[in-house]
């Protein structure tokens, strides 16, 4: 779809190109030279970012109640999504609010434009470290500890290949894990004879478990004194159930284990904080929860086991030297102190600048809401379809009451219906879910995914329609 002489990131399935046509991009360049401080300021989500949208959101107030419905409302109208659907697959993909959309096509036609004038007066190295810095603290991490990825499968290869492992060692993973995450794994242990254990977590007590200590237990009893790295999901995509990670994480820590977390679906959704996770490596996406644009995402590896763990892509330069000899010393200095933080995972030449531009509007955006404001709306929703599904006949809920193993990621099965029919249905009356089936493990569920772009009155009619289904 082409908008105003640009082409835009736009899924037609799901989002309306046409609320764009009224967007000049025209005279982004004349405002992108006319200096750093002008050019910056379209990289954010300032006053004039949203003023496409029904209200600008800048005008309104930092954060709001869970329940405050015209609040959420006025949110909800910052999306391009087509009117009347109610998009319910964030798990999958996030659609980006407009700033975000805006921010990512303003970069570029920057780099289109004038790559030279655009990287040096915008996309410089003050916008770069403070990008970083503004991620990490979005997460709870240090700067040094964050490297944006293409997604957080590429973040899982990063953890698992570059791990340092000798041949014997276990690695340990669940069968509720996403593929991303195990088949490195596979390929890993097939490549250098490492061990794998997969922990089984098919068994009806896990969907969803009475407690943590449920879900605790079944680690402590699936790793063993070969074990040198647990991988696992922080929520798993399965049935939205959210894993004890800290606690798994101390247990790990006290036998020597390495952790590896995968997190496609907390960044966004959850306020992070990776120093009380205790994880050693985090991956997650931007893409989804975030709402940043398609191939972003991140890697945290904790600063004390950083030079356990070598780039599995790196195309920097060797002791101090590369194929033309010896560099400066600024450029020596510069790999050094890159080498010795997780800035050595983005050595991998060009990158995805309207990507990265993307990432810093979609924090700006979390920010404006609040991640505290944004987890306890997600949260609210999600309670509000639960509660609601609990009161159709034939419709099994596989996510627990317990707001620690729980959050804005609903699975559920209607009679006994193929969770593709279902689907189906629904879609017919413009509501995007999603299933997940795994035929090895018998698994089979309906997902929803509950974040700030649906109305509250798309739940009811979320209901209204499985209701319809229940019902025959």
């Amino acid at each position: 779809m082409q908008t105003d002489g640009m082409v835009s990131d736009v899924d037609p399935r799901f989002e309306d190109a046409e609320r764009l046509n009224g967007l000049s991009r025209r005279g982004f360049f004349n405002r992108m030279i006319s200096g750093t401080a002008a050019g910056a300021a379209l990289l954010s989500l300032g006053s004039k970012t949203f003023a496409a949208t029904s209200e600008d959101l800048s005008t309104m107030p930092k954060g709001a109640a869970a329940d405050d419905e015209a609040y959420w409302e006025k949110v909800a109208d910052q999306f391009i999504l087509h009117p009347g659907l109610a998009y319910m697959n964030t798990g999958t993909k996030g659609p980006s609010p407009i700033g975000v959309h805006q921010a990512q096509a303003d970069a570029l036609v920057g780099v289109n434009s004038d790559y030279k004038r655009y990287s040096s007066g915008v996309y410089n190295g003050d916008f770069r470290d403070d990008l970083k810095k503004k991620m990490a603290e979005f997460i709870g991490a240090m700067p040094e500890e964050v490297a944006f990825t293409n997604n957080t499968t590429e973040g899982m290869v990063f953890g698992t290949m570059g791990l340092d492992l000798m041949r014997g060692d276990e690695i340990v993973c669940t069968n509720h894990d996403h593929v991303g995450g195990v088949n490195p794994i596979l390929q890993r242990a097939a490549r250098d004879g490492l061990e794998v254990k997969i922990i089984d977590l098919s068994d009806p007590k896990y969907h969803p478990p009475e407690n943590p200590d449920v879900l605790l237990k079944a680690f402590e009893s699936g790793v063993s004194s070969k074990t040198k790295l647990l991988s696992f999901c922080h929520i798993n995509y399965t049935d939205g159930g959210v894993m004890p990670v800290k606690e798994i994480c101390e247990m790990a820590r006290a036998r020597g284990i390495v952790t590896l977390v995968d997190g496609a679906q907390p960044p966004g959704m959850m306020k992070l904080d990776m120093k009380d996770l205790g994880c050693d490596m985090y991956a997650g996406p931007c893409h989804k929860w975030m709402l940043a644009s398609m191939y972003t995402g991140f890697l945290y590896i904790k600063q004390d086991i950083m030079d356990r763990v070598s780039p599995y892509i790196y195309t920097g330069p060797t002791n101090g030297k590369n194929m033309y000899g010896d560099l400066s010393p600024s450029a020596v200095e510069y790999y050094d102190k890159a080498l010795n933080t997780a800035g050595k995972f983005e050595m991998r030449m060009s990158g995805n600048t309207p990507g990265r531009t993307s990432i810093d509007a979609a924090i700006d955006f979390h920010n404006h809401l609040t991640r505290e404001g944004v987890e306890a709306r997600d949260r609210y929703l999600a309670r509000y379809l639960m509660d609601g599904l609990r009161t159709i006949d034939g419709v099994k809920l596989y996510v627990s009451e317990d707001p620690r193993l729980t959050c804005a990621l609903v699975s559920f099965t209607v009679k006994d219906l193929p969770t593709g029919e279902v689907n189906n249905y629904l879609w017919n009356r413009s509501i995007y879910i999603r299933s997940v089936v795994h035929k090895e493990i018998n698994w089979a569920v309906n997902r929803a995914s509950l974040h700030v772009m649906v109305r509250k009155s798309q739940v009811d009619n979320l209901l209204d329609g499985i209701e319809s289904v229940a019902k025959g």
